[in-house]
């Protein structure tokens, strides 16, 4: 039976930038980063434009090792 190949995992470098990345794109601030099977979640509180003003809401995304290292390569590329 043939080994399954394992995919390539991030140095904890490389995902913490990648979470950056994302949390910068996000405007996001006041984050926690949770390391999970398969990637990470990232949480924090975004600003937006509301009628009244500016607000901020929670926002929560699950980043697969995949798409932390998208989120590397598009600065790389």
């Amino acid at each position: 039976m043939a080994e399954q190949p394992q995919p390539r995992r991030l140095r904890y470098e490389e995902a913490l930038r990648a979470a950056g990345r994302y949390a910068e794109k996000e405007r996001l601030r006041d984050i926690c980063l949770l390391e999970v099977e398969g990637g990470m979640v990232i949480q924090g509180r975004a600003l937006i434009n509301t009628r009244e003003g500016f607000d901020f809401v929670l926002r929560t995304k699950i980043l697969s090792h995949d798409e932390l290292e998208r989120l590397l390569e598009r600065r790389q590329g």
